[in-house]
């Protein structure tokens, strides 16, 4: 995992690490670390340039993966997508994070050109969820659920597999480029990771992904497990060092973390590239009109939002502090972050986009349409799928020209070109 665990302190009770004492529970019964870690591996191979590249995909059904695809259609144009090394993700996101993971081989073959990227993976998504829905076709499928064996979050990760990912598993993917795929963990409280070598938290501990033919689809869709929708999702068949026992059950990764930024901020040697794509909170009182399910759906609203505003003011602060030595002439603090923070509903000023960018159509007209756009797996009009595409292609390279133009250095500014 990319997360270092806190001071290595005793393993779980036979209590839930959920547990506190504003339930009752004694002091010992409170979260606590594992002591049983596995070794730390390896770092992917440097690029061939620098910098190398992180990603952080949010949450957000299908029009997050359709924002995070725009971001990889820019680097793609841009000769930058064989700088990418890791891409964290939640949810939505998670979708646009295992399309790229299972083709990754592929696109590394045809180095990584543009053309690829769309007739690998963009096209073939946007074709098929503008012409099916995927809501329906698990509805369709729910008497399945009527066995012990099968959650709605178990059919969710087989029609990603059938539709998408082709049951590839996490240990067969690319050692090149770290893919990690958020969940939240009802089990532990903290976020659970899916990678390439390992799954796990640093509560319930860690274990390898070595014989346990654990599937992207399962890492995408238990990232996707909206509480409400989907079941929590069981990993069934791996035991954690410090689970002492318990069912592994998780959650959508937005639960915890929706910006997917956990995962990568401990990476000062990258450029981070940070998407949030996750639905926009409207001031006022009018919520609904049942008071219970009201209140909770205001304060549930209330919690994501302040999460994720707690999470980019961190990393925009770490951002300011790496700039801020560098104009200096000094070295950056070790705490410090380069990268960029942007949602679908960002704007940029006339004074705050480059010149070379500044002929780039943005379409102000789509920004909020875009950022209010359902979030769901449901069927999406071609049109909007263009759009998101486009959104997120078009607020990447405002971004990198704005704050970082030296990663663009060399390279041709990339064009729109249409789908």
């Amino acid at each position: 995992m990319l997360r270092n665990a806190a001071a290595t302190r005793s393993p779980l009770t036979s209590k839930s690490p959920l547990t506190s004492r504003s339930t009752g529970a004694a002091a010992n019964d409170l979260i606590t670390a594992c002591s049983v870690r596995l070794p730390r591996q390896p770092p992917p191979p440097d690029p061939p340039r620098s910098p190398a590249l992180s990603l952080a995909f949010s949450g957000g059904g299908f029009r997050a993966t359709l924002t995070a695809l725009g971001i990889l259609r820019f680097l793609a144009q841009a000769g930058l997508l064989p700088q990418v090394r890791y891409v964290s993700s939640v949810s939505g996101g998670s979708v646009a994070n295992s399309l790229f993971a299972c083709h990754y081989e592929e696109l590394e073959k045809r180095e990584f050109a543009p053309e690829a990227l769309d007739e690998l993976v963009v096209r073939p998504f946007v074709e098929r969820i503008s012409t099916k829905s995927l809501t329906w076709t698990l509805a369709r499928n729910l008497w399945r659920t009527a066995s012990p064996h099968i959650s709605r979050t178990d059919l969710l990760a087989e029609q990603f597999d059938h539709w998408f990912l082709g049951r590839r598993e996490l240990e067969s993917l690319s050692p090149s480029c770290r893919f990690v795929f958020n969940a939240a963990s009802f089990t532990s409280g903290v976020r659970f990771g899916f990678e390439r070598d390992r799954v796990g938290d640093w509560v319930v501990g860690q274990v390898s992904t070595a014989g346990t033919g654990i599937r992207v689809a399962q890492a995408a869709a238990a990232s996707a497990a909206v509480p409400g929708f989907f079941a929590p999702f069981t990993l069934r068949g791996v035991d954690f060092p410090c689970a002492n026992g318990q069912a592994i059950k998780l959650l959508d990764g937005g639960a915890y973390d929706n910006s997917g930024l956990e995962a990568v901020d401990d990476l000062p040697q990258t450029l981070l590239i940070g998407v949030n794509a996750g639905g926009l909170f409207h001031t006022g009182s009018a919520y609904g009109r049942i008071p219970i399910l009201r209140d909770l759906s205001r304060a549930n609203s209330l919690l994501y939002r302040q999460s994720t505003a707690l999470r980019a003011r961190d990393m925009v602060d770490r951002f300011q502090a790496w700039e801020q030595a560098v104009r200096a002439g000094q070295e950056p603090p070790s705490w410090g972050r380069q990268g960029v923070l942007f949602g679908l509903a960002t704007t940029f000023g006339p004074d705050h986009i480059a010149p070379e960018w500044a002929d780039r159509d943005e379409h102000p007209e789509w920004r909020i349409e875009l950022a209010e756009y359902k979030t769901s797996f449901d069927r999406f009009p071609l049109e909007i799928c263009h759009r998101l595409v486009q959104r997120g292609w078009w607020l990447t390279g405002a971004a990198l020209t704005r704050f970082h133009p030296e990663v663009l250095a060399g390279a041709s500014l990339p064009v729109w070109v249409d789908l």
